[in-house]
Parts: structure tokens; C-alpha cells; sequence
């Protein structure tokens, strides 16, 4: 059956022009995979073609490819529900482990023989819940001074962070490359998207049951930035997408032919206007895990008892200080498309070098520089925690929330690991809060602590994937956006 799967990858490989990657491919991977579930020695084999690609295009076509061709299954294991999405979750795991998922996968499974794609599922469960990169306390500390240095729009380096934190820069150097090298963190750029003649909408949408799976398609597009699974929510997908102001009403009118055609039920979509984050290592600990592959590695552990306690009491913690702010606003500056692919591949991590974009783009270095300053501006720094066992996101929605109520909301949740709160035009908001466990114990907490808040809307979301999408430059001629006349028809609705 393997065999089958993958003379079929071949004629795929052959559409895309990757020939020569799935010849390289069927010598060194298949060999290995051959004796494996057909499912999931087919996923491995799009991992090998995903690793070995170096465009961006190509790698968005794979994934659209491949998301196609491995549909999200969800499978309920004796530990809990796991969401098999290999498109996303395979990538994912592949830059956490390093590049060495494959490797990984292979070493658990070759202990079994005759693997149902049920039993696999259990071992790649225990793979993605377990698998956590070690961080001591001195990597904690590091990432506590670089947020409080661009919290202070201070630039860091080696040297400062020598100086602050009292050890040897080489030391620093050594630690931040084993960060960045096990995808554990990177300080990233959020676009602050007016500038560039572009505005964020988030879109909630409750689906119909005979369409729920069939959603992605109809927001299939380069301006989608995101698309989160809500599974048994009431609203069961969050999407996200930046367009150009004027097409504000268009989106519009495409969400109510979705619900005209009975494609979805209800929607609600505004624009955001802020976004704030804030992180938090108070649960960080050294106690050991419950799974044989990583018994001693450390992880996050809430006490939910005693973060009731701690937050029905008065703290003298100011969550306007613990979360860091952007207002998505500004005149729209000049730029060129060079500028915007510069952006495309700087914001994904402000220490890339110049090397590395200018080789990309063919460009000198004195270019790269230049673009470099010149988008600096247009970008919030922000720190990124990719994975560290934080594998449950809550999300908290808001049709309508006062200021003083969402600050009372943050300062509840002041110390989980990770949050992240957008405010919308129309004053509602957004809060997601990424767990390690018991996300469905944030909303009880939430209620208990703030009774007086209503019309909450609490979901526990799929994880998203780290993966970013490129700005759409492609559609940016002289110096304005020009989208073609069925922009919005992202999927023809029938």
C-alpha cells in the first residue's frame, strides 16, 4: 500500500517540478517508511519534499497539496482527543525537534511491528504532548531581558545582555543559538498593517454541520492569514486576513452569500485595532512529566486551586505593565514591492542576518540594509514562545467588553504562560491564553473571579502553525494594492 501512496507522491512531485527531491526521496526515506501505516508513511514522505524545498511558493503549493490529500482526522485515544493534521502539526514538530522528526517517529515505531493508523496516533500523541525543549533558568532569564529591552525599543546584543544578566557573552551567544535552533523562541515583527495600505479582520464563524469541514476552502487565499479550528464550539472557526480598506464592504457581502447558500450559520467580523502579549514563566518547574520520552524535562504546571485564591485576592501586579501594547494605526507610507518581500521574509525573525535575505532575494548587502531600515518602522518587535508544551489555546471572546473589564480580565490572567489580547473598532475583543493543561479550567476561573462580566464566549481552539503566510506583494503595482474583480470569491460558492 506504501508503494501505491507513493508512486502516486511521484506523479504529485512531478506537477510541482519536484522530481528530483522525490527520486532522493524514494533512496534514502522510503526504505525506511516502507513497513509503516500507509497513511502515515505517505505524511512522512511530504515532510521529506517540505524539508527539502527552499521557495516559499512551492512550499505554500506542497502544503495546500498536502492539506488536500491528508484531511484533518480527529481521533479519541485513551489519553484524550488527538487532532492528526500533518500538513500543520508535522511541520511544526519537525522545527521543534530540530529537523529530526522523521528520525524520531522512526525510532518509536520500529519497537512495533503491524501499526493501525489507531496505534500510531497514540505514539505520535505522546510525541507532540511530551516532546519539550529542555530550558534551564538562565535560558528564562534571557528571554526576560530581551522583552524587557524591546518592551524599551532598545535593540539587543550579546554584549548588553552580558552585561545585564552578569555572565560571558559567548555563554549568551551559545544559549540563544540553542533556543533559536530548537525553534523554542524567535523575536518576530508584527506588521502594523495601516502603514502599508492594509487592515486585520478577524472572522468568527459558526458553520452548518454538512459544511463544517469543507470551510478552510471558501478563505482559501493569499490574504488569509490564518485559520483556527474550534471543534464542538459554538463558533468553530477563527479566520484572519488583511485587505485594503475599500474592500471592507466586499468581505462583507462575501460572508453573507456564505450564509445565504447555507454554508454558514452566523458570523461575526471586525477589524482590529490593537494587540497586546504578555509572558509569564511564574509555572515554569523542574518537576518531572508523566511520559517515559521525557520523564525529567521541565514544563509548565498550573496549581488552578491556587490561582483561584491568588486571583479573587487584590495583587499589586498592573497588567498594563505586564502586557505589551501595539495600536494598529498610521498614514500609509510609500514602499515598493522589493520593500515588502524584504518584510515578507524579516518578519518572521528580526535576527535573520543580511546574508541570508540578500542571498534569498539576489540583492547587495547595502540593498538588504536599506530595505531593512526602511521596513523597521512598519514592524512591532514581538517574542514568539513556539513550543515549550504550551499545546492548548483558550480563547475568550467579547461582542462587546468595556476597557475597564478587559483590564480586569488581563490582571486575572496575568501569570499564564502565554496570552495574547485584540480589541476590535466595534468594541469587542479577542483574548487567547496558550496552555500546557486544563485550558477548559480558565473559563471557571474567569467566571468565578469576574461574575459581574457577561455574554462570554469561551472555546478551546486547535493549535495554529507557527507557520507565516507571505505579504500578498504579489498583487502590489505602483505603489497601491490591485486585487482582481473576484477577490472575494476565494472559492466559488455554488
Amino acid at each position: 500500500m506504501s508503494q501505491q501512496l507513493f508512486e502516486n507522491l511521484e506523479s504529485i512531485s512531478n506537477d510541482l517540478n519536484f522530481s528530483n527531491i522525490f527520486e532522493k526521496m524514494m533512496l534514502e526515506l522510503y526504505p525506511k517508511v516502507k513497513e509503516l501505516n500507509s497513511q502515515i508513511a505517505l505524511d512522512l514522505g511530504f515532510l521529506f519534499i517540505y524539508r527539502h524545498l527552499e521557495d516559499d511558493d512551492e512550499k505554500y503549493d506542497l502544503l495546500d497539496f498536502w492539506r488536500e490529500k491528508s484531511t484533518h482526522k480527529i481521533v479519541q485515544l485513551p489519553m484524550g482527543e488527538f487532532h492528526y493534521r500533518p500538513y500543520i502539526d508535522f511541520i511544526y514538530l519537525d522545527k521543534i525537534m530540530n529537523g529530526l522528526f522523521i528520525e524520531t517517529v522512526l525510532e518509536q515505531m520500529s519497537k512495533f511491528q503491524n501499526l493501525s493508523f489507531y496505534e500510531s496516533c497514540a505514539i505520535l500523541f505522546d510525541l507532540e504532548r511530551y516532546y519539550v525543549v529542555p530550558l534551564s533558568e538562565m535560558d528564562v532569564r534571557i528571554i526576560k531581558t530581551i522583552r524587557d529591552l524591546i518592551d524599551t525599543q532598545q535593540y539587543y546584543t550579546n554584549e548588553l545582555l552580558s552585561k545585564k544578566l552578569q555572565v560571558r557573552s559567548n555563554y549568551i551567544s551559545r544559549r540563544i543559538g540553542y533556543l533559536r535552533n530548537n525553534a523554542y523562541f524567535r523575536v518576530t515583527g508584527t506588521v502594523n498593517f495601516p502603514r502599508i495600505g492594509l487592515n486585520l479582520y478577524i472572522i468568527l464563524i459558526e458553520s452548518t454541520p454538512e459544511f463544517q469541514e469543507s470551510i478552510p476552502q471558501y478563505f482559501s487565499s493569499p490574504y488569509t492569514r490564518t485559520i483556527r479550528r474550534c471543534p464542538n464550539q459554538r463558533f468553530d472557526y477563527i479566520v484572519s486576513l488583511t485587505i485594503p480598506k475599500i474592500h471592507e464592504k466586499k468581505l462583507f457581502e462575501y460572508l453573507v452569500k456564505l450564509s445565504d447558500s447555507n454554508k454558514i450559520r452566523s458570523f461575526y467580523c471586525d477589524e482590529v485595532k490593537t494587540i497586546s502579549n504578555n509572558l509569564n514563566f511564574t509555572y515554569y518547574t523542574y518537576s518531572k512529566r508523566p511520559s517515559v520520552l521525557s520523564a525529567n524535562k521541565p514544563g509548565f504546571f498550573i496549581d488552578w486551586f491556587k490561582e483561584r485564591i491568588l486571583s479573587l485576592t487584590e495583587s499589586s501586579d498592573d497588567s498594563t505593565k505586564a502586557f505589551h501594547r501595539f495600536s494598529f494605526e498610521g498614514n500609509p507610507v510609500k514602499f515598493s514591492e522589493r520593500d515588502l518581500k524584504v518584510m515578507t521574509l524579516f518578519r518572521r525573525d528580526l535576527d535573520s542576518s543580511v546574508r541570508t535575505i540578500s542571498k534569498r532575494l539576489s540583492l547587495s548587502w547595502d540593498d538588504t540594509n536599506f530595505h531593512i531600515e526602511k521596513i523597521k518602522e512598519l514592524m512591532f518587535p514581538m517574542i514568539l514562545l513556539y513550543y515549550m508544551g504550551l499545546n492548548q489555546s483558550a480563547i475568550l471572546f467579547f461582542e462587546k467588553i468595556s476597557k475597564e473589564n478587559l483590564n480586569s480580565i488581563e490582571k486575572i490572567i496575568l501569570r499564564m504562560p502565554q496570552t495574547f489580547s485584540y480589541t476590535f473598532r466595534n468594541g469587542g475583543a479577542i483574548i487567547t491564553v496558550d496552555l500546557m493543561n486544563g485550558a477548559h479550567r480558565l473559563n471557571d476561573l474567569v467566571c468565578e473571579t469576574l461574575p459581574t462580566i457577561k455574554n462570554t464566549q469561551f472555546s478551546l481552539a486547535s493549535k495554529t502553525s507557527g507557520i507565516f503566510r507571505p505579504i500578498p506583494y504579489k498583487f502590489y503595482k505602483e505603489n497601491k494594492w490591485v486585487f482582481p474583480d473576484n477577490f472575494f470569491l476565494f472559492n466559488e460558492i455554488e
